[in-house]
Formats: structure tokens, sequence, C-alpha cells
């Protein structure tokens, strides 16, 4: 590693993302709303507040002194009630850039105005990618991320608009992202569709082996009426978001496994190794093996990080270890556990199918040799 090396790699992206956050931080002309920076922060009075339940906390009320920046440029005073916590709202600091709309004839605080963060890191993401990927599988990366975007809008406007059935649709959603992200990623290849049919093949599987099994048990300790802010059947689309978290995770195993097995293949044919199906298969539940304890753990540590808020809360509200399991964790815990038996089934599933079509491949090239 040489300082050029650094400089192009590491410290140009990071000058071109800190440039595009001084850049966006002065874009408060393109707003309609108004736009203001706090000038500054007073404190009005602060006290301690507490509970049915003895929980403590700290009530604090500002008043901001801001300037608005893209309208008449007149400084306003607004007040500001939150508490320490900062639960369901904030304490704002000099610097900060807000967004205001009038509401009932008085100017409020919408949001902070988080477009140049928001910008700067998507750019330094878009450098590193560009620094460490080849151009072309970068622009590749980007535009399937893209078009990925483009069909999940897509498909929610349209159940918005004519309520088709759910589960259809984002079935149908889901093996388009698969086919779109592999398809850019791996291009048209054979280890592009193995790929898709092994991620397919795994999530229908693991599916019909968890709908099984609820069936069973009739959703015994399930409670799909907790899932927050859903307007139709909530079982619906419980298995609507953890069909898009299976299909992520398990796309994740069998393109490691269907590459590894690839690779094998690749070699194979170079030094004439005349590797069998049971190889092959040993050879993919092995690699499988490598996999699932790392792609379990990075789930769980996923679902921790969504649940520490709200556990947090409930615990500092007084409620029970079951309650919160109940409450709080109850279908997080689920998914995660769902996705992570995809993962398992993805091994063998993927090394058998794989090994099939290797062999395969592998007859007819000594029967039409090139």
């Amino acid at each position: 590693m040489n300082i050029k090396w650094l400089l192009k790699k590491m410290i140009l992206p990071i000058l071109i993302a800190l440039c595009v956050f001084v850049v966006v931080s002065h874009d408060h002309f393109l707003y309609h709303s108004p736009v203001g920076k706090i000038t500054a922060v007073r404190t009005l009075s602060s006290h301690e507040v507490s509970d049915d339940f003895q929980n403590k906390d700290r009530q604090i009320v500002q008043e901001l002194q801001v300037k608005i920046l893209n309208d008449n440029k007149k400084t306003l005073t607004l007040q500001n009630a939150t508490t320490s916590s900062q639960t369901t709202d904030q304490l704002f600091r000099v610097g900060q850039q807000v967004i205001l709309q009038k509401i009932a004839g008085q100017v409020q605080i919408v949001s902070l105005k988080r477009d140049a963060l928001i910008s700067a890191l998507l750019v330094l993401f878009i450098g590193f990618l560009i620094s460490f990927q080849r151009l072309r599988a970068s622009l590749f990366l980007l535009a399937s991320l893209v078009l990925n975007l483009i069909y999940f809008v897509s498909v929610i406007a349209f159940n918005v608009s004519f309520n088709p059935p759910v589960l259809l649709l984002f079935a149908f959603l889901s093996a388009l992202f698969a086919a779109s992200s592999l398809l850019f990623v791996l291009g048209p290849t054979r280890q592009m569709v193995y790929t898709f049919i092994t991620t397919a093949l795994t999530t229908f599987i693991t599916f019909a082996v968890t709908l099984l099994v609820l069936k069973l048990t009739g959703n015994h300790g399930v409670h799909f009426e907790y899932l927050e802010y859903v307007t139709q059947n909530p079982s619906e689309f419980f298995f609507v978001g953890t069909m898009i978290s299976v299909l992520g995770a398990i796309m994740d195993g069998t393109g490691d496994i269907v590459a590894g097995l690839f690779g094998l293949a690749r070699q194979n044919e170079l030094n004439q190794i005349n590797m069998t199906k049971k190889d092959y298969i040993r050879s993919g539940m092995s690699i499988g093996q490598e996999i699932i304890g790392t792609l379990t753990n990075v789930l769980f540590m996923i679902f921790m990080a969504e649940a520490l808020p709200m556990t947090l809360l409930l615990l500092r509200n007084g409620n029970t270890w079951g309650y919160i399991a109940t409450v709080g964790l109850n279908l997080g815990l689920l998914q995660t556990i769902i996705s992570a038996i995809g993962i398992v089934l993805a091994v063998p599933i993927t090394a058998i199918v794989t090994s099939f079509g290797l062999v395969r491949m592998h007859r007819k090239s000594e029967v039409h040799p090139i």
C-alpha cells in the first residue's frame, strides 16, 4: 500500500463526499417550504418529571432563534418542548438546519434538513464501490439497486390503487428482485440461472414448511395483531415482509455455494480431476456449513438492533419480559427464525441442484467437445 493508492482509493472519495455535503448544505433555494438555520439556543426551563411507573425524565423547553434562509431572510423566535430522553421530540443545537411549516397560523419545525448528510453518505458509498470494484461491475450494481427501488415503489403504488391479492403481488416482486439483481451482478450466465433457481426453490420450500407448521399449531403464540400501522390483513403483510427478508438471506447463501461449485467445476475441467456428483454435493455442503453460522448471526444482530429501542422503552415503562416478548419481540423473532430456516435449507438444496446441473454440463461437453 503506497501513498498514491491511499489517495486514489480512500482520500479522494472522502474529499468528494465532503464537497457534496458542503454544496447540498446550501441548496435551501431549491425548497418550497421555508428552511431555517438555528443561530441561538436558550434553555427556558428544565425540571424532572415522572409517570405512574416512576420512570423519571427531564422536561426541557428551548427558545430557538431561527434565521430563514430561502424566503424573506428574517429571524424567528420559536419554542421547542422536549425531554432529555428525546423519545418523541428532540433537542436542537446551534448550526442545525430545519424545515419549517406554518400550522394553524404558527410557524413550527417539521424536521431537520438531512439531505446534506444523506447525499454525502450516498456519494461516499458510490466512491468506495468504484474504488474497490471494477467500474463496469459497480455501474451494474448501482443500476440494480435503482431498478429494485423503482420496482418496489411501483408495486406499492399498484397495491394502493388496485388492491390486488397481496401475497401474489409481492411474490412476483420478490421473484423480480432476485432475477434483476442476479442478472445485473452475475450477468446472463449459467451461474446466475442456478443461483436464481435454487433461491426461488428454497424460498418456496421455506414458506411451505412455515405455513404448514403454523397451520398445524393454529398460529399458537403468534400475534399478528401487534403488527404496527397496517390497515389490511396483518398476517398477509407480515408474510410479505418476511418473504423479502427470507429472499435476501437465502440469495446470499445460495450465491456463495453456487459460486464455489462453479469454481470447482472450472478446476475440474482444467485439471481433469473427474469430480463426481457426490464430490460436488459434499463440497457444496462443506461451503454451506462454513457460511451458515455467519449468516444466521447477522440475521440475529439485525433483529436485536431493530428491537433494542422498543425493548428499552417497554422496560423503562415497567413492562415484564414476558409482555415484551409477546408484544415487542414476537413477530421480529419469528421472522428471523424463518429466515434462519431458509438459510439452513438453502445448503442441501443448492448443493444437490447445482451438482446435478454441473455433472450434466460435464457430460454434454464430453459428448460435444469444443
